[in-house]
């Protein structure tokens, strides 16, 4: 029996080993294949390079092969830059650094740079691009991998020479790499290097040395049949001898690039070389034969009025040519702006929605945790800890909120209101709450002056409002120290509004005050009014611009009353649109309602499923966790809710799918997003698949309260 289990274990032994050897021998195969589609990046075959690198792709996630698939991201990244797709070169490129940073690969992190650098330079960024070159020169350097730092020490060089116009650091650069050539087998960059070099040296008028790079270049280019290169070096010769007025060379080697730019497509690499030179020699012969008549008709004099208007239309018809060349040129480097543009504010904004998210969603633990501790019994020493922990994540969460409006205005030049009903002695009496700890912290008081005749429901848009009101009163908290400031806010009479009311809000201190020259200033974006008071501190110069610029956009001015040495008073009116009293329930009635519902809370991060259970548990309010989207359909399809507060960021199926789903066998659960996206990316996606509302994190308490209880009450009318 023993006997048979040792024989048994040597076979599934052997039967494990030829899988191995079977799956090596396929990974070596597939590199293999990765190799020609780099080489087919090289030889503009970007559809080819696509073809066997989806390819490879395939097998690597059938495999889960990490190593294949992060160089076949990278490969794909350099063929889509080429065609001009930079979205999806990008999103390539991403993919394969992550997954070389998993396995930790140097080597291939230094490739994966370069190639974000190359990204970065094709757009225009050039500084950027640098910053990723010489991260990538770093670990090259560490590793002692001279093929990398050749090809890093090139790119580097050649964006201080073309694009910077610094060529002390691009031939520092470009030497560097002429030094590492012979440990690199990358023949396309060898030749790169060269018209580099001559780019540089014809740009400083060493024309002689220019002429002998470029030839090294055309030299190198020939040999491999890299043609759309040689394309590119054939007019740098051109334009090098135009500027030493040499025409007659500079028209001889445009001609040369024409005849390869008509040529390169539909032709064998075999052939393609013999019909670009027949075709060059039989112009250039057509041109000279054209000089020498020229010649001899003037020497000899005998030109008659035909053959003149001939030549005369001749002359016409070339710079006609020349210039329709010449627009063609322009128009293309319009287009090529204009797409650099374009695909720079893309990326742009795609940052802007995710650092939202991604700085809100932590904003919000830290703020909510701190609210829930404070509230519980703890001592006074850790009570002041977390309260300053408080202030500071709702000042951080001020500045992420100056930083994304001011991107929205720089992107549409307007605002978008967002409507609500609100109570706006809550939203300034939370306001004056939140500010508690820099009060205290600057020995300032504060005041408020209401009019309770303000219609207790007011519908505007109470977070940009909000917005405004924290500015302006953290605005003079920053520029006062031991003094008071006065916030005062009344309703303007007045028989004309109909449904609406006018209503003034002034805030004043007593601070050091801002001289006449500088009042207009401080609106300025990025201005600074430094206090000369002790706790005074520098901000970002955005506050006081961002509050001008939304006031703007709700139609009313922000005014300014200031006198040095007296203080500072800001002043503005808006118009709210009045709603019954009666419409929705009070806070309180919503608080003792809320208590009776049970609620399902579906999120996939433990600290949001944490932060989210407290609150809920601190208003008495039963609760039940989902961790991901699945797991909420399963949970909706056998239990009772009475709301479902749903998470839109997930893996595999997100708020919006997970919802979709739902409305599939349930109609009248009601179900509010929470999330830390910006509202104007998720309204028409909430919209589109039936939910009741959203909740935008970190979130007033009342808001959230009353956000739940009018979509239940909706929902069950």
């Amino acid at each position: 029996m023993k006997e048979n289990l040792f024989f048994l274990f040597l076979f599934y032994t052997a039967i494990l080993f030829a899988q191995e050897v079977s799956r090596q021998k396929n990974d070596s195969i597939y590199s293999s294949i990765l190799n020609t589609a780099f080489n087919y990046t090289q030889t503009g075959e970007p559809n080819e390079a696509i073809k066997l690198c989806n390819k490879a792709l395939e097998y690597a996630k059938k495999e889960n092969v990490d190593s294949l698939k992060a160089r076949a991201y990278n490969i794909l990244s350099v063929v889509f830059l080429d065609l001009e797709d930079k979205e999806t070169s990008f999103e390539h490129l991403i993919k394969s650094k992550n997954i070389y940073l998993k396995l930790n690969d140097s080597l291939k992190l230094t490739s994966v740079y370069n190639n974000i650098g190359v990204f970065y330079g094709d757009n225009g960024v050039v500084d950027s691009s640098n910053v990723y070159y010489k991260k990538g020169m770093k670990i090259a350097k560490a590793i002692n991998s001279k093929n990398s730092m050749f090809i890093l020490s090139y790119n580097i060089g050649y964006n201080y020479g073309m694009y910077k116009g610094d060529y002390k650091n691009a031939m520092l650069y470009l030497n560097k790499a002429l030094s590492l050539q012979e440990y690199s087998d990358q023949n396309h960059i060898k030749g790169k290097l060269y018209r580099a070099i001559g780019y540089v040296k014809k740009s400083l008028k060493k024309y002689d040395e220019a002429h002998k790079c470029f030839d090294k270049s055309i030299a190198v280019y020939k040999k491999h049949g890299y043609l759309p290169s040689l394309v590119e070096v054939y007019g740098y010769k051109s334009e090098a001898y135009k500027e030493q007025n040499n025409l007659f060379s500079a028209n001889d080697f445009l001609l040369k690039q024409i005849v390869i730019k008509d040529s390169i497509e539909g032709i064998e690499k075999e052939d393609l070389a013999k019909e670009i030179e027949a075709k060059y020699k039989l112009k250039v012969s057509k041109e000279k034969f054209k000089f020498i008549e020229k010649e001899n008709s003037v020497q000899k004099k005998l030109l008659a009025k035909s053959t003149l208007f001939n030549w005369l239309l001749a002359f016409l018809m070339i710079l006609l040519l020349f210039t329709a060349y010449w627009i063609y040129t322009k128009n293309k480097e319009l287009k090529k702006a204009r797409d650099r543009a374009e695909a720079l504010s893309k990326v742009k904004s795609n940052f802007y929605s995710e650092i939202s998210h991604e700085l809100r969603t932590p904003l919000y633990a830290v703020i909510e945790l701190s609210s829930l501790l404070l509230k519980e019994n703890i001592n006074s020493k850790h009570q002041g800890y977390l309260a300053s922990l408080k202030y500071s994540g709702t000042q951080l969460l001020s500045l992420i909120n100056n930083v994304l409006q001011l991107n929205k205005i720089e992107e549409s030049g307007a605002l978008k209101l967002e409507y609500s009903v609100f109570n706006l002695k809550n939203v300034i009496t939370t306001i004056i709450n939140s500010l508690e700890y820099a009060l205290k912290d600057s020995g300032n008081t504060i005041a408020l002056e209401f009019d309770d005749s303000i219609p207790q429901k007011l519908k505007g848009d109470s977070l940009k409002l909000s917005q405004v009101l924290t500015n302006l009163i953290s605005n003079a908290i920053k520029f006062t120290n031991h003094g008071h400031i006065e916030v005062f806010i009344t309703k303007i009479k007045s028989k004309k509004q109909k449904g609406k009311t006018s209503i003034f809000f002034k805030i004043s201190d007593n601070g050091p005050g801002i001289s006449k020259e500088n009042q207009l200033l401080v609106f300025e974006d990025y201005y600074q009014e430094h206090s000369k008071n002790d706790n005074s501190y520098k901000g970002t110069g955005l506050g006081l611009s961002i509050v001008k610029s939304t006031l703007e956009a709700m139609n009313s001015r922000i005014g300014i009353e200031s006198e040095e040495g007296k203080g500072t008073s800001f002043y503005f009116t808006i118009q709210l649109a009045k709603e019954k009293a009666d419409k929705e329930e009070t806070s309180d009635r919503q608080l003792e309602i809320i208590k009776k519902y049970k609620l399902l809370v579906v999120d996939d991060n433990k600290i949001n499923q944490l932060v989210t259970k407290k609150v809920l548990d601190q208003l008495s309010v039963y609760s039940e966790i989902a961790g991901s989207g699945e797991k909420a359909i399963a949970l909706v399809k056998t239990n009772h809710y009475d709301c479902v507060l749903m998470d839109l960021h997930m893996p595999k199926i997100d708020g919006y799918e997970t919802s979709k789903r739902i409305r599939s066998f349930n109609k009248r659960i009601p179900i509010v997003a929470l999330t830390a996206a910006a509202p104007e990316e998720i309204e028409k996606k909430i919209n589109s698949v039936s939910m009741n509302g959203y909740i935008l994190k970190p979130f007033l308490m009342g808001d959230f309260v009353s956000t739940i209880v009018r979509a239940v009450k909706k929902n069950n009318a």
